[in-house]
Formats: structure tokens, C-alpha cells, sequence
């Protein structure tokens, strides 16, 4: 566009905009009337941040309150201390529960009807008989709870068939979908599964909507899951090619790449000659997506400045507006600017008023929704439908939206700012100047997992996966070794991974001994150095991280992620305690006095055992490893049999990054003959070890029973796993404890100490907990972990599986067994179907004992405090969660729960390396956690240096 014509675009947009404003000239919008006990508390939040966070999180848990009595608890949870007046205030104040619980309940429904309609025949009815007597389309949208099952999947296609029956009569009609709510799964690490399942229930879905005339519009969610939304919608186009039927999709602004996602779809629908829809939207997960990028260290998809998404969205207005022969703009915003943007160029580019639209969504600016119809132009309002009360999330994400400081409602009819300053340009802030950065030791910082929605990052595995089936079966042999450890596939007993030769017994002297020889030279090398050893270390593996994830997917049976999370975490202890040995090294002042020094540093102890497990054999190996290593002790690797190729890969990686070899011994074999005699060995200063509690309190005692010729106490770390209890409060968000409980209970097959292998269960949430977790839990699928599309794998040998049925006989006898899996059959692998059991009590076998297996028992409590004292009673303290949206229960697990991590209201595995630092006590651990500031100190001691400077009376 030439200069001319952007100046007259800018002066048509501020005519139309003036022109709008004085349509919409006194009216508000049903939110922001003033009217009534609605208005008057929302009047408040707005001017109160303290009390719109309250409020609204008082809405959110809501829907999951059983009763009056739990309505006024948490009522006055979260709102004592405001001055509310009305209804609310005083029923409540009095403690009068059944009037002050009606009286909220009726609220926060009138408070839905504002911007959900019930989605029944009379409701629906009435709603659109109201939007054509205003001459206005409709888009319906049917809102309510996740899709955990599959038969609520089949429930929310059931849903949009009836919207789509509902407006079969209705002229230009569109209705909604949310392909996540099509599948239990949609998973962007199985793009093509979860298109199969998709498309198992959009298939009736577009077929009807195609049948009745309905134009059918998928909506956008949250940026993971972007690219397989986009590739699912390409595909309906693709299968209904015809004309007559309008299929579209939503675009976010607020995405940095918003803008070649769309010149994809114009350039698509011009070669296929097949029209597209596009609803262009500022976008609706703008706090959250922040959020999520944070926690997983993965870029920022979104702008950060509203300004850019304002801009953005007129850039990619101009692009719509300008491609009506490829797309069927439809401009959904309710900032007056951008809609008066959009008309002005509809007009300067000639477009009639059936080659575009605006949409508003129901209930939000009625006054601007009303002038764009006054002005000609085709309007739609977008409108959800569902239950008044379980459409709380749309309710909190379009109230949060509407009373954000940066709403452009809440400037236009709260704040009443100038109409000038809402027609502005939208102006982006101008990034500031990065100041030249002063040289600082190397700071620790997580590297992210891996984003597998990326295309290119699905293909780095599935090559990795061939590269090294083709390496599959080779021999790593030990100078003067012994027996062969033949590692194999658990999904596949009869593939061989590789076979590793064990060490002899006698070796592990002559091991120590030249650890021992090493030791002083590696000890005195200077901090710095073995710190960029661990970094090079940390770099090779980081660059073949998807080979390693490979390895660890054929030896160990781990899905994709759960494999790149454990290499993940291998690159970031060697960086992480690099870091720690730097910023430990050196002599420090205690006090230095007149005429007196004095002075500490820290030691290496000497020469320390690693005696690694098999369920994260490159992460904890490592771990153990990259602390010893960095403290300046020489180590000694015992890793586990059962995953020996893995970790003889990562000590190629230690060698590669210059670590001498005699720092670096190599000791592979049973426990009992490597790993025993290393922990009696006089000169192994300190031992290392990850496993089971009985080996781990067998090593304790071996290693602090002095032997002959020990000149040393021994340092001992042990982590011997766990019976970790999460607790569901009769209050929880079932929509998010279900799924965490599901990733924490069977991820890697509940082969993790830090598993959930208790449920507890508070009051009347028990019946719905089961339900909806044996439900969930029949749409994952197992099978050969190198195949993305089964999240649960095998148990890792033969054993595993016999120990886990004979649980299975226990929970038979002591319980119900609410759900029992489908696994294949046994001879391909080491396969063992989920179980969930309900009517475990506290004394049981199955909540008590050990079982790293996919089995969850489920307990009943009647109250929260209760529940705190199940989860206690346990010879475990490792992990346990707490899913509760009462403040006081939260505060009293935080006080009472004492477990080494403690996840509220989230999953309890997956712990991050400095973030969340792991380990426990009672029969879990020694209360040292790993990835954290403690653990390298445990392979250090401390002196100390008093040095008297007085001399005859002169002081230096």
C-alpha cells in the first residue's frame, strides 16, 4: 500500500471509529452494568486486584463444591475481610450457609447467562430468536469440562451434533469444534494417531454440518497444539472440497507466527482452489501461554506487548482483506480501532458486505456489536453453550479477560478513556537497548525438553531410533572381563540391545587402586578445568540428545518423552554441578581479625562408588557422576544390568570430554559381586547409590562397618524409592487432577520412585475420582514404546511382570479392581496391563508396599485431615501431592505433609534440576537432594586455616 492510500486508510479508520463510537453512545455492555449485586462486586474488582483474584478464584472451584456448607467455606476462604455487602455479605457473615450458598449460586449463574446460554432446546431457541431479530449470524460453541474418556468424547460429539440439529433452520448458521475434545488423546507426538482418532468423531460431525448447511469453524488452542489443529483442518478441507460448505479456522494475533501460518492457508486455498475461512482473534490463552513457556524453558510464542498484537492484528487484517478470493475474512475483536480498521479497508478495497464479517462474542460489547450492524456490516456473534455452572473455565477466561488493566472494555466503559487514545495506531514498545553483558562465571540455566508438536524435532527421533537399531547387538567388551551382560528390548525380549562383559570381582581392587592413584592430581586440578570437562560432556550429549533418547527408548522401554526428559536431565546436572563446584572453590573468609586469618575451603573426600539404577540410566547416572566428578573425586561406575549399554555410551562422553580414564573406572556387573565389594573397599571414600530399600540399607550398613585397612568414614548418598501418596480434596478441579494423576501414576509405567502409587481420596469426590480415572486411563495405549503412539511400554524384564501380577492377586484380595488394561501379549515383551484398585485401606499390602509397577490404589477419606494422616503413615517419605482449592488445606499440607517434594495441585514426578530439588527421608533417602545445593557437598569436607599475622606488636 502507496503512502496516499495508508494515509487515507488511517483517516477512513478514525471516521469509522468516531462514527461507531457515537452508534454505541450510551450503552454498556451487560458486564459492566452497574446494576444490582453483579454489578456492584464486579464494579469493586475492578478498582481491586486483591479482590478480583479472590472472586474469580472463588467462581473457578465452584462447580466442584458439593454442598452449602463447603460454598460458605470457601466464600469465606477467599473473601473474608472484603467489605462485599448485599445478600452475599450478610447471609454469609451470619453463617446462614443454605441462603448465603443459594444466593451464590445464583449470582455466579446469572454472572454465566452473561456470556454462556444453556444448552437446551428452549434456551438455544430463544437465544437465537433474539440474535435474528438483530440481524445477526451466530457461531455456536459448546464449552464445559477436559475430555479425559473416550465416552466423554463421544458425550462433547454428541453435544455438537445437536448445535449442529439445532441451527439446521438457521440462515448462514456456523457451529464451533474443539478438536482436543474429539480424543482422550491428542498428542502432537502421535500427529497421525491422534488425526485417526480425531477423525472418528469430526467425520459425522462435518457430514452433518455439510447435510444441514452449517458452516463448521475449528477453533484454535494452546500453541502446543497448534501445528497438529492446522494439519487436521487442511485435511477437512481437503475431504469437502465443495463450495457451498464454509469451513474455517481461528488464527491467533497474539502468536509471533501468526503471520506465516496465514500466508500458508491463502497460498493453500489458491492452489487448491477451495475457499478458506479464517477468524481472526487477538487470542485467549495469553497468560497461560507465558506461563507454559516458562515452566518448560521453551520460547515465548506470543507477544508480550499488547501494542504488537494490536498491530499484528491490523497486518494481518490488510492480508484477509486483500486474499477474499482465497479466504472469507471473519474480524472477531471487540476493540474499536481494529473493527473500525477492518471496515474502513473493507470499503477502500471495494469488498461487499457478504465477503467478510466481524464476530463478537455473546455478552461483550453489545453497544459496538449493535453499531457494526447499524453500519451494514454482516455481524456474528460467537455464542457458548453449555451448563451455566461447569462452563466456569470460558466464564474466568472471558472475565479475566474483560477486567484486565489492558481490556480494551474496561478502557472503553469502565475508564472511559478518550475516544482519541482507543482509535489510536497501535505503536509497539520499542525494545530496550541490551547493555553489554559483564563477563560472569558460567550461570545454570534448564535446557528445555523437547517440543514434540515440532515437525523436525519428531523427525530427530524417528532417525535416531533407525541409527541406532542399526547399532543394535554389538559387544563392549572390559580388558580381562569376565561373563557377558546381554542387554535386551523389553518391548522385545528377543531383540539384543548389545552385550556389556562384566568386571571380575578381583578387578574392583585394581580399579580403586588406580582411582586412588588419580585421585591427587585430579583433586588439584583447578575447579574451573573439571568444570569445562562436564560442560563438554554436557555439550555432546545435548548435541546426539535425540540418539541417546534413542538408546534409551530400545533399552529401558521408555516412551519419547519420558527418554528425552532423562537425557534432558542428564545435560543439565553436568552443567549444574559445574556450576556448584565453581562457585564452591576456593578459600573463604570466616573472620579475618586484627593480627589474625581465618579461612575455609572445601576437599574432595576421595575416590567414590556410583551404584546407578536402570530406570533413569542416564539421568541419575550422571547425576551421581557429574557430583563427584565436579567435587574432584574419582568415581568408580557401577552401572545397572539391566541398561549397561546406555551407561557405556555416557562414560565415551566423560572420556571424549577430556576426563582422564583412570578418573573415570568402568566396573559393570551384578550387584553382588562388583557393587558389595566396592561399597566394603577400604579406600572408596564415599558410595553413591539409587535402587531398592533393602539393597540400599544393606549398603548403609556395609559401608559404615569399618574393614581392615579403612582409614576413612564413608560418605554415603542413598535413594531407595518410595510409596507416594497424592491427596484429591473433595474440592479439587478433576479436570486437572485426573490427568496429573495419570502421568504421575503410569508414566514410564509407575517405574519410578517417585511414582504415585496412592491415591486418597477425600469425602464425596471418590465415586467421581475412580470413574473418570479408569476412563482416562482405557484411552492410553500400550505397546513398543519406539512407536509414539503408546504412552505405556513394558516393565523392564521378566521379574518386574511377575512381581506386578502377584500384586495383582494381592489387590484382587484386598480391594475391587475398578479398572484392568489390555496389554499384548506377553511373549513379544514385558508387558503388564494398568490396574487402579478402589476400597484399599491404609493397612493394606498394596498401600504400604513398594511395587514399581503400574498399579494405583485408591483410598477413601472422610476428611482432609484424615487423608494428611493416610498419606503419612508410610515407612516412605519421597514425593506426595495435594490437589485442594481450599487456601487452609493447602497451608496445612505445606506444614504437614513432609515429604522431600511436595507438589500442590500438580503432578509429583518430572522434577526439575535446580528447580525442584529431589530426595527424601524416612526409609526414602538420607534427606540430601539431588539437583539441588546440598549434594555436592556431600563428596567435600571442609578445613579451615587460622593464620596468626602479629608480629611484635605490628599488625599488617
Amino acid at each position: 500500500m502507496d503512502e496516499e492510500a495508508e494515509r487515507a486508510l488511517q483517516a477512513a479508520t478514525l471516521r469509522i471509529g468516531q462514527t461507531l463510537a457515537r452508534r454505541a453512545a450510551g450503552q454498556r455492555p451487560g458486564l459492566f452494568d452497574a446494576a444490582g449485586l453483579r454489578g456492584r462486586l464486579l464494579g469493586r474488582a475492578l478498582h481491586d486486584e486483591a479482590l478480583r483474584t479472590r472472586l474469580f478464584r472463588f467462581v473457578d472451584v465452584l462447580p466442584q463444591l458439593p454442598d452449602e456448607a463447603a460454598i460458605a467455606a470457601h466464600f469465606r476462604a477467599y473473601l473474608d475481610g472484603f467489605e462485599l455487602g448485599g445478600l452475599w455479605g450478610r447471609a454469609l457473615k451470619l453463617g446462614n450457609a443454605p441462603i448465603g450458598a443459594f444466593a451464590v449460586r445464583r449470582s455466579v449463574r446469572r454472572l454465566a447467562g452473561l456470556f454462556l446460554a444453556e444448552e437446551t432446546p428452549r434456551a438455544l431457541a430463544a437465544s437465537l430468536a433474539r440474535l435474528a431479530r438483530l440481524s445477526a449470524r451466530v457461531s455456536l460453541d459448546a464449552v464445559g469440562e477436559a475430555v479425559l474418556g473416550e465416552a466423554e468424547a463421544d458425550a462433547y460429539r454428541d453435544r455438537v451434533l445437536g448445535l449442529i440439529q439445532a441451527l439446521a433452520e438457521t440462515p448462514a448458521a456456523d457451529v464451533s469444534v474443539k478438536l482436543s475434545a474429539l480424543t482422550p488423546r491428542f498428542d502432537p507426538v502421535d500427529p497421525d494417531g491422534s488425526a485417526g482418532r480425531v477423525w472418528r468423531r469430526l467425520a459425522p460431525i462435518a457430514e452433518a454440518a455439510h447435510v444441514h448447511g452449517v458452516a463448521l469453524t475449528v477453533d484454535m488452542e494452546q500453541y502446543a497444539l497448534k501445528p497438529l489443529i492446522q494439519a487436521i483442518f487442511l485435511q477437512l478441507a481437503r475431504d469437502y472440497p465443495q463450495a457451498d460448505f464454509r469451513v474455517g479456522i481461528a488464527l491467533q494475533a497474539y502468536l509471533k507466527d501468526a503471520e506465516s501460518d496465514l500466508a500458508g492457508f491463502i497460498a493453500g486455498a489458491r492452489a487448491s482452489g477451495r475457499p478458506l475461512a479464517v477468524r481472526l482473534v487477538k487470542g485467549a490463552y495469553w497468560d497461560s501461554e507465558q506461563a507454559w513457556a516458562a515452566q518448560r524453558d521453551w520460547p515465548l510464542p506470543v507477544f508480550l506487548d499488547k501494542a504488537a498484537t494490536d498491530r499484528q492484528f491490523e497486518t494481518l487484517t490488510r492480508l484477509l482483506m486483500s486474499a477474499t478470493d482465497a479466504v472469507y475474512p471473519m474480524i472477531a475483536s471487540h476493540n474499536l480501532r481494529s473493527q473500525a480498521h477492518a471496515l474502513a479497508l473493507a470499503r477502500q478495497l471495494g469488498l461487499s458486505a457478504d465477503a467478510w464479517e466481524a464476530q463478537t462474542l455473546h455478552g461483550m460489547a453489545e453497544p459496538l456489536r449493535d453499531a457494526l450492524i447499524a453500519e451494514g456490516v454482516t455481524l456474528r456473534v460467537y455464542l457458548p453453550t453449555g451448563d451455566l455452572v461447569t462452563g466456569i473455565a470460558y466464564l474466568i477466561r472471558r472475565l479475566l479477560e474483560n477486567t484486565a488493566g489492558t481490556s480494551i472494555l474496561r478502557q472503553t466503559y469502565v475508564e472511559a478513556q478518550p475516544l482519541d487514545a482507543l482509535l489510536a495506531e497501535p505503536v509497539p514498545a520499542q525494545p530496550a537497548a541490551t547493555p553489554t553483558p559483564t563477563p560472569t562465571p558460567a550461570a545454570f540455566t534448564n535446557i528445555p525438553l523437547a517440543d514434540f508438536s515440532q515437525a523436525v524435532q519428531r523427525e530427530a527421533m524417528a532417525v535416531a531410533l533407525v541409527q541406532v537399531r542399526g547399532e543394535l547387538g554389538q559387544d563392549y567388551p572390559v580388558p580381562g572381563g569376565g561373563d557377558w551382560i546381554v542387554s535386551t528390548n523389553p518391548a522385545n525380549s528377543r531383540e539384543v540391545i548389545g552385550r556389556v562383559q562384566a568386571a571380575r570381582p578381583e578387578q574392583v581392587d585394581a580399579s580403586v587402586a588406580a582411582a586412588l592413584a588419580a585421585f591427587p592430581h585430579w583433586r588439584d586440578t583447578p575447579a574451573r578445568e573439571r568444570a569445562e570437562h562436564l560442560r563438554a560432556a554436557a555439550r555432546l550429549i545435548e548435541q546426539d540428545r535425540a540418539r541417546f533418547a534413542a538408546w534409551e527408548v530400545l533399552e529401558a522401554g521408555k516412551n519419547w518423552r519420558e527418554a528425552d526428559a532423562d537425557v534432558a536431565e542428564a545435560v543439565d546436572v553436568l552443567n549444574y554441578y559445574a556450576a556448584g563446584i565453581e562457585a564452591l572453590d576456593g578459600w573463604r573468609p570466616n573472620r579475618h581479625d586484627p593480627g589474625e586469618l581465618n579461612d575455609s575451603r572445601y576437599e574432595a573426600v576421595g575416590p567414590a562408588a556410583i551404584v546407578a539404577p536402570w530406570n533413569f540410566p542416564l539421568a541419575i547416572l550422571a547425576g551421581m557422576s557429574a557430583a563427584t566428578l565436579a567435587a574432584g573425586c574419582p568415581v568408580l561406575l557401577k552401572p545397572a544390568s539391566l541398561t549397561p549399554v546406555i551407561a557405556w555410551h555416557y562414560r565415551q562422553v566423560l572420556l571424549a570430554a577430556g576426563i582422564p580414564a583412570a578418573v573415570v573406572q568402568w566396573l559393570p556387573g551384578g550387584g553382588r559381586e562388583i557393587g558389595a565389594r566396592l561399597v566394603a573397599h577400604p579406600d572408596v571414600a564415599a558410595v553413591a547409590f539409587t535402587g531398592s530399600r533393602e539393597v540400599g540399607l544393606d549398603i548403609l550398613a556395609a559401608a559404615h562397618a569399618r574393614v581392615p585397612g579403612q582409614r576413612l568414614i564413608k560418605r554415603v548418598v542413598c535413594e531407595m524409592g518410595g510409596k507416594n501418596a497424592i491427596v484429591v480434596d473433595e474440592d479439587a478441579d478433576l479436570d486437572e487432577a485426573v490427568a496429573e494423576i495419570l502421568a504421575s501414576a503410569f508414566g514410564y509405567q509407575g517405574q519410578k520412585c517417585s511414582a504415585a502409587s496412592r491415591v486418597i481420596a477425600v469425602g464425596r469426590v471418590h465415586d467421581r475420582l475412580v470413574e473418570r480415572l479408569a476412563a482416562a486411563l482405557d484411552a492410553y495405549e500400550i505397546g513398543p514404546p519406539e512407536q509414539p503412539r503408546h504412552p505405556l511400554g513394558p516393565l523392564i524384564d521378566a521379574a518386574a511382570v511377575e512381581k506386578a501380577l502377584a500384586y495383582l492377586e494381592i489387590g484382587a484380595r484386598e480391594g475391587r479392581l475398578a479398572y484392568a488394561g489390555r496389554a499384548p501379549l506377553a511373549e513379544l515383551g514385558h508387558y503388564f496391563a494398568p490396574a487402579i484398585f478402589s476400597d484399599i485401606l491404609p493397612g493394606h499390602r498394596l498401600a504400604r508396599e513398594e511395587i514399581f509397577a503400574p498399579i494405583l490404589a485408591v483410598i477413601h477419606a472422610a476428611d482432609f485431615a484424615t487423608a494428611l494422616t493416610i498419606a503419612l503413615d508410610s515407612d516412605y517419605a519421597l514425593t506426595g501431592g495435594v490437589f485442594s482449592r481450599l487456601p487452609a488445606h493447602l497451608e496445612l499440607a505445606r506444614t504437614r505433609f513432609r515429604v522431600g517434594n511436595l507438589y500442590l495441585n500438580r503432578g509429583i514426578t518430572g522434577a526439575k534440576v535446580a528447580v525442584q530439588p529431589f530426595g527424601g527421608v524416612a526409609l526414602s533417602g538420607c534427606g540430601i537432594q539431588a539437583g539441588g545445593p546440598d549434594y555436592l557437598k556431600q563428596f567435600l569436607w571442609m578445613r579451615t586455616v587460622s593464620e596468626n599475622t602479629l608480629r611484635h606488636g605490628f599488625v599488617p
